[in-house]
C-alpha cells in the first residue's frame, strides 16, 4: 500500500466511537491506510487492541507515544507523512478545543500540527449540537476550511431523538474520497473563476419583494471546489444564509441590476464565469415603494418590467471567457429551452436541473443534473451539491484545456 494515501484518524470519547471501526474498515476498502489516534476518553468506550489489529499499526496514545520508535516527536512527523485527517466522533469537547487552538493531549496536538485537509463527524448530544456555543465553534473551523460532515437525525444514546448522531460511516468515507480527489486537483490554478450564486429580490416596497427558493448551495459548492483546485475565486452573492466560502472573495449583490453590475464589472479579467445564481426576470416597473404599502385594499396590481439580462450582456461583451449558464426547469421537456438558451446566449456549457423533484434543487443537499454542450451530454444522477460540483468543474477543466490546446493547465 506504499502508493495508498494515509489518513490520521482521531476518535475521540463518546458512544459513537464503536462506529470508528467501522469506518476504518470502510476507509482501508477504498484503498487508504489508517492509523489511529486516541483520546483517553475514547479508550474507555473501545479498546486501543481493536483499532490495532482493524489497521496494523499501533495506536497513539496520550502521554504513551509522545516520542515514535524512531525517536521523532510523534504529533510532527506522524502528521507530516498522512495525507488528510478526520476525527470520528468528533465531541463537542474536542470540536471546542480544535475551534480555540487548545492542544492539551497528542489528538489536538497533531490537529495543530496539521496543515492539509481535515474532516470532522460531530457526534453528541442534540442539545450539545444546538447549543450556541458549539454551533460558533464548527463555524470557526468551516471557516478555517474544516471540512464537517453533519451529524444526523435519530435515537440517540441518551434515549431522546433528535440531531447530534454522528454520520453514517459511508457518508465520511465518500466526504474522504472526495477530499482527497480535489487535494490532488490543481487544474484550475492561475485562472480566474466568477461564480454567482443564491436568488435575488426586486423591492416592492420597504418589506415585500418578488423573490425565488433558490438556496444558493450548488453556488458555494462550486467556489469552495474551485478555489480547492487552484483558482483564484469571486463568489458574487444573492441573499445566502451560508458560511463564508474560506479563501474566495464574496461580494453582496441583493437585486438583478447590483448582480448585474458586479458581473460587468468583473467580466474582462474573468476566464470562466459560472452564472449559478437565480436571477430575477422582472421588477416592480415604477420602482418600488418608499415604506410599506397598507393593506386597505381588495385588490392591488403591480406593474412588471424585465431586469438586464446578464448572460445576454456578457456575450454581447465577452471576449474569450469561459461562459457556463444554468437552467431550472420544470420537468425533463425543459431540457429544449435549455439547448435553445445555450445557443441564444452563446454560452459554451449550460447546467440542467429538473427543480419539478422533491428530492433535488431548491433549498437541497442534492442535485442531479445534466451538463450540456454543443455537441454533448452527460447526465450527473443524484448526488450531493458538493460531488455534483467537482464533476462539472472536471467538464469545465477539460473543455478549457481542450480550447487551448493544451494536455493540462498551469501547475
Amino acid at each position: 500500500m506504499a502508493d495508498s494515501p494515509v489518513v490520521l484518524l482521531g476518535v475521540t470519547g463518546g458512544i459513537a466511537a464503536y462506529k470508528a471501526a467501522e469506518l476504518l474498515r470502510g476507509l482501508q476498502k477504498a484503498g487508504m491506510e489508517v492509523r489511529v489516534i486516541m483520546t483517553n476518553a475514547a479508550t474507555q468506550f473501545v479498546t486501543t487492541m481493536t483499532f490495532e489489529t482493524l489497521s496494523g499499526f499501533p495506536v497513539r496514545r496520550d502521554a504513551v507515544n509522545e516520542l515514535r520508535a524512531d525517536s521523532r516527536i510523534t504529533h510532527v512527523e506522524d502528521s507530516r507523512e498522512a495525507d488528510i485527517m478526520v476525527i470520528a466522533p468528533a465531541t463537542a469537547n474536542t470540536i471546542a478545543k480544535m475551534a480555540n487552538g487548545i492542544a492539551d493531549n497528542l489528538l489536538t496536538s497533531m490537529c495543530l500540527a496539521f496543515n492539509k485537509t481535515v474532516v470532522v463527524a460531530p457526534a453528541m448530544n442534540t442539545n450539545m449540537w444546538e447549543h450556541p456555543a458549539t454551533q460558533h465553534n464548527v463555524a470557526v473551523l468551516r471557516d478555517r476550511g474544516v471540512f464537517v460532515v453533519e451529524p444526523g437525525a435519530g435515537e440517540l444514546a441518551c434515549g431522546v431523538y433528535g440531531s447530534g448522531r454522528m454520520a453514517d460511516p459511508d457518508s465520511i468515507v465518500a466526504e474522504v474520497k472526495l477530499r482527497l480527489q480535489v487535494q490532488r486537483k490543481r487544474d484550475l490554478r492561475g485562472l480566474r473563476v466568477l461564480i454567482t450564486a443564491g436568488g435575488t429580490r426586486e423591492p416592492i416596497d420597504s418589506v415585500r419583494f418578488i423573490g425565488n427558493r433558490s438556496s444558493g448551495k450548488m453556488g458555494f459548492a462550486l467556489a469552495r471546489a474551485a478555489f480547492d483546485r487552484g483558482a483564484e475565486v469571486e463568489l458574487i452573492e444573492a441573499n445566502v444564509d451560508m458560511p463564508a466560502v474560506p479563501g474566495v472573495r464574496q461580494i453582496m449583490t441583493p437585486t438583478a441590476g447590483e448582480m448585474h453590475a458586479e458581473v460587468m464589472k468583473r467580466l474582462a479579467n474573468t476566464d470562466i464565469l459560472l452564472m449559478a445564481a437565480a436571477v430575477a426576470d422582472y421588477r416592480v416597473a415604477e420602482g418600488p415603494a418608499g415604506g410599506k404599502i397598507g393593506k386597505g385594499r381588495d385588490e392591488w396590481s403591480i406593474g412588471l418590467e424585465a431586469t438586464t439580462d446578464i448572460l445576454c450582456d456578457v456575450a454581447a461583451h465577452h471576449e474569450g471567457q469561459f461562459i457556463v449558464g444554468f437552467a431550472a426547469e420544470y420537468g425533463l421537456e425543459g431540457l429544449d429551452r435549455a439547448r435553445a438558451k445555450m445557443e441564444h446566449k452563446q454560452l459554451d456549457m449550460i447546467i440542467f436541473n429538473d427543480i419539478s423533484r422533491a428530492d433535488i434543487g431548491f433549498d437541497s443537499d442534492f442535485n442531479e443534473v445534466r451538463i450540456l454542450t454543443r455537441d454533448s451530454e452527460v447526465l450527473v444522477e443524484r448526488a450531493p451539491k458538493e460531488t455534483i460540483a467537482e464533476i462539472i468543474l472536471d467538464n469545465i477543466a477539460q473543455a478549457v484545456r481542450a480550447r487551448r490546446g493544451e494536455t493540462m493547465l498551469p501547475a
